[in-house]
């Protein structure tokens, strides 16, 4: 008995030196906190991430609830809509179904509001799922300002509701299907599936009038429920169908419904249909194999692979307009891209990779046995043979830069390929 409640304070202490770790924003603070950590077992304060302790809901349940923040990318003010589900349990982990809305050409600041309705006619959604749409008035959901309204809106979310991190379902409609596309392509490790409805991946038409899905290598680990229209006036079936092969040559998991006489219109598939899919599936936080693409070095990192360094031919500059066709951003492309194959079996991890320069190899216990030697080869040499040491610091920097409680690293490795 004793024991027991000897670790029962353990856990407890861990538990709130975690949360408080995860939350300082002062270096200083932080590091007087990981010292206290430090004494403690580091499976211990691991597990503490790995599940924090989730209170009562602040937000009315049943009922959408309109919040406003400021964007982890830049600050900017920005908008997002919650349902939480009439039953919802603090004491269990919940599947969240993040969905888009379309062009808001208009700029209504209360579209994730008017978007979240399509979700919630659904009864089994509204019941057994978190909701969650962000609203973007200016950019489209391809941009980096776009990505950051969506993330951050899910990491507030998850910072405060029991959020299951291997059940995050993304989806959205037109431009936001587009947008669904584009962060699976350069998030891929975050989602559990992902169903767009009308729209294309980043398929580009080449001089010989050919067409290429330029990322289609990362829907290998990304389950994809695509829905488009033949009839469709805004978006091009023959784009769709080009994407659809190359998407099938990557060897994910793809469902795909081509309607011959659907146009752009949600309703071509039953919500309840995408639902009953989105629930068999869950992320593989750890996945055995990885494929993964880049052109663009601001996106280098899925899973347990992050490229730091990479070949830097003369990139070729992109310019993302907004809703209003004016310039959003623009974004540097290097061809050829990056492209990473890594497998890992006990402990001997295998990688092939293009364009490389300098690649970092997460790591940790899930995955991989820290307590005996990690063998890394790169391009058919072994570049890593040994034991590598695990460490808090590693694990609460992790867990501060992801905000993943389920894909937490507590060490890592750097090669050069060669």
């Amino acid at each position: 008995m004793i024991a027991l409640l000897l670790a029962l304070a353990v856990q407890g202490d861990a538990a709130d030196l975690a949360a408080r770790a995860l939350r300082e924003d002062d270096k200083d603070k932080r590091q007087a906190l990981v010292a206290q950590l430090r004494k403690l077992d580091l499976a211990v304060v691991e597990n503490a991430i790995r599940t924090p302790p989730r209170g009562p809901a602040t937000i009315e349940l049943g009922k959408p609830v309109e919040r406003q923040s400021k964007t982890d990318f830049d600050g900017e003010l920005f908008k997002y809509t919650i349902h939480l589900p009439a039953k919802y349990d603090p004491a269990q982990r919940w599947p969240i179904v993040v969905s888009l809305h379309g062009t808001n050409q208009t700029g209504l600041p209360n579209a994730g509001t008017l978007w979240i309705e399509s979700w919630l006619r659904c009864a089994a959604a509204r019941e057994k799922c978190v909701i969650l749409s962000p609203t973007t008035v200016k950019h489209t959901w391809n941009t980096r300002a776009g990505h950051s309204y969506v993330l951050t809106a899910l990491r507030e979310t998850m910072d405060e509701i029991n959020i299951d991190p291997d059940r995050i379902y993304l989806d959205g409609m037109s431009m936001g299907a587009g947008g669904t596309f584009r962060l699976a392509e350069h998030h891929p490790d975050r989602w559990a599936a992902i169903a767009p409805r009308c729209n294309v991946p980043d398929i580009r038409q080449k001089k010989d009038k050919s067409f290429i899905t330029m990322l289609a290598e990362n829907y290998r680990a990304v389950p994809l429920y695509w829905v488009v229209g033949a009839k469709d006036q805004k978006i091009s079936i023959e784009l769709a169908r080009a994407a659809k092969l190359e998407i099938e040559a990557a060897k994910g998991e793809l469902v795909y419904h081509e309607y011959p006489e659907g146009g752009h219109d949600w309703s071509l598939e039953k919500d309840d249909d995408v639902l009953e899919w989105y629930l068999k599936h869950a992320r593989k936080p750890y996945p055995e194999e990885i494929v993964y693409k880049s052109y663009e070095k601001i996106f280098g990192r899925a899973w347990w692979i992050e490229v730091t360094k990479r070949n830097e031919p003369q990139p070729v500059i992109m310019v993302h307009l907004d809703m209003n066709a004016q310039e959003s951003e623009r974004r540097s492309e290097y061809r050829p891209p990056v492209l990473v194959h890594a497998t890992r079996k006990a402990n001997a991890i295998t990688i092939a990779c293009e364009e490389v320069k300098e690649l970092r190899i997460w790591l940790d216990d899930a995955m991989v046995d820290l307590d005996k030697p990690v063998t890394i080869t790169v391009n058919g040499k072994k570049l890593h043979d040994g034991v590598v040491k695990r460490s808090v610091e590693t694990l609460l920097e992790e867990a501060r830069r992801r905000h993943d409680p389920s894909m937490t690293f507590s060490a890592f490795i750097d090669v050069k390929p060669k």
